[in-house]
């Protein structure tokens, strides 16, 4: 059965041509590159005829109906949201390639018997809003989000009905449509393991539970000059010290407990003024829910001890992710079916957090990863090869048949 990869690959570059004047991808939820690449998809799905849903969050539903247990829906699919100047297949690769997976069963053996089901999540990364998984989040009935901005003070809400008005008019209905039996993410791994170990696919055993905070250090800002050392209350010299002794208390927990600040802002930014103010993220991942309880916990204490009149420290935790862990019976069949086409793999926990994380919860769900190479992503070096995108669409096509069909 042939995977028809340059279909494959003249829909990503389609997509990821909507930032080619930009510094890698840049679909945040709701932009205009966004609405762009979710408008496509649905186009696509109208020139192979699948039922089109789209939900009040965005995200969008392509259906190819099953002749005999049509409500029964076996589902794959991806987000369509990337972070800031991000790669070119993360979350892009599961939405497109599960598509090319639907359509090459349907041009090989005609209608499932079961509903196949693409589902394209609107916002998995927590790059433009402080919430994540917000599109899997809705489907799955387990969280609304609500009441929160982006940076430059636009609402979540005003946004989203904004980016959503935009899709209606392509779609057959609009609405939440019935939670699948299961879900299988195809996905890049994001990381070195498959590429270093020489794997064709990583099966992926869970994913790491996350945590992410907002960490403001409120100082005084004075004179830059003026202004005695001994008599300063710089917030960047207490955030850089705080951070500094973060790292150093994330290895001490757990060399695989993993610390990152990302973000950092500066205010009043300027060169001749002693910063007053200074916001900065924390992002911290680990298996263990009690490696993460064990840090927060640090991490309070360390704020608190950094703080003295007039300095002030508030710790804002706004993602609190716990470790998952996938469906052990589709991971075996997946095995199985590895070994059936002679495919080589490896079982591994993601490190990365996943809409596979919150399917999980209400569904039977599994991941198929492909390698990365050099295991960069998030990041516009992000690639894979062309050998290995056809692979991953290979089990993905291999375990959607054998369960539709």
């Amino acid at each position: 059965m042939p995977i028809k990869t340059d279909q494959l690959n003249n829909r990503l570059t389609t997509i990821n041509q909507f930032s080619k004047n930009e510094v890698g991808q840049n679909r945040l939820v709701y932009s205009p590159n966004w609405v762009k690449g979710q408008k496509q998809l649905i186009s696509w799905g109208n020139q192979a005829e699948m039922t089109i849903t789209v939900d009040t969050y965005g995200t969008v539903y392509l259906d190819v109906i099953g002749s005999q247990s049509p409500d029964t829906i076996i589902a794959t699919g991806s987000h369509m949201d990337t972070v800031a100047h991000g790669g070119p297949y993360d979350g892009l690769y599961g939405v497109v390639g599960g598509l090319q997976a639907i359509l090459n069963l349907v041009r090989t053996f005609g209608q499932p018997k079961k509903t196949l089901r693409l589902i394209s999540f609107s916002e998995e990364e927590g790059s433009r809003f402080p919430a994540t998984f917000s599109g899997s989040k809705h489907y799955a009935r387990i969280q609304n989000v609500t009441g929160i901005k982006d940076q430059s003070g636009i609402a979540f809400d005003t946004a989203r009905q904004k980016a959503v008005f935009q899709l209606k008019e392509a779609a057959d209905e609009m609405g939440l449509p019935n939670i699948p039996s299961t879900f299988t993410e195809l996905h890049i791994e994001q990381g070195p393991r498959l590429i270093e170990s020489h794997c064709q696919i990583g099966l992926v055993t869970s994913i790491v539970g996350q945590r992410r905070f907002t960490v403001t250090v409120n100082g005084i800002a004075n004179h830059a000059g003026t202004t005695p050392m001994t008599d300063r209350h710089d917030a960047l010299q207490i955030a850089i010290v705080l951070i500094s002794h973060l790292k150093a208390i994330a290895a001490e927990i757990s060399p695989q407990l993993t610390f990152t600040v990302g973000e950092c802002h500066v205010w009043p930014n300027t060169s001749n003024v002693i910063p007053g103010k200074v916001i900065f993220s924390i992002d911290t991942r680990h298996v263990s829910d009690a490696t993460l309880n064990l840090f927060e916990n640090r991490l309070r204490d360390e704020a608190q001890k950094a703080s003295n009149s007039p300095v002030s420290i508030t710790v804002n935790r706004w993602v609190a992710d716990h470790p998952t862990q996938l469906d052990n019976g589709m991971l075996t069949r997946n095995k199985q079916l590895a070994k059936k086409l002679g495919i080589s793999y490896q079982t591994l926990a993601s490190g990365a957090g996943h809409d596979s994380e919150i399917m999980s919860k209400v569904t039977k769900t599994t991941m198929i990863f492909v390698p990365s190479i050099d295991g960069i992503s998030h990041a516009p070096q992000e690639n894979t090869s062309d050998t290995d995108l056809h692979t991953g669409v290979k089990l993905l096509q291999e375990s959607l048949r054998e369960q539709a069909y």
